[in-house]
């Protein structure tokens, strides 16, 4: 089973409709096919009932995408983690201070710390 075959997956039940997801997915309708019956033969189970051309999503298929969705939904959240992890990437930092001499010293390393940050003091009046 591969992340590819589950994003395909995603995007049929969420059509119900082979050709629509091929289309959204951009790529042929036969190949969509024979991924989501490989995926299917790899659960052992179907993921859809299949009327005619029409296909739905059946309670196999339901319990599945409940499972995939949140596989995603952690593949991003992990993703997120590692970019904080790694550092700030881009940003602006703001800080309003009554006293600017303070943290000069403090400032500068940060900013030569993180090069991609932009910093914008603004000190408040007496």
């Amino acid at each position: 089973m591969e992340l590819l075959q589950l994003k395909y997956f995603q995007t049929v039940a969420r059509l119900e409709h082979m050709t629509h997801a091929a289309e959204e997915l951009k790529i042929a309708q036969p190949s969509l096919s024979k991924t989501i019956s490989r995926l299917e033969e790899d659960l052992g189970v179907p993921l859809f009932d299949r009327i005619g051309r029409q296909i739905k999503l059946n309670q196999y298929g339901k319990t599945f995408l409940t499972r995939v969705d949140r596989i995603f939904m952690e593949l991003g959240e992990a993703k997120r983690e590692l970019e904080y992890l790694s550092g700030l990437h881009l940003g602006m930092v703001q800080l309003a201070i009554s006293i600017p001499s303070i943290l000069p010293d403090l400032i500068s390393s940060f900013l030569a710390q993180h090069k991609n940050i932009f910093f914008q003091q603004l000190v408040a009046g007496k």
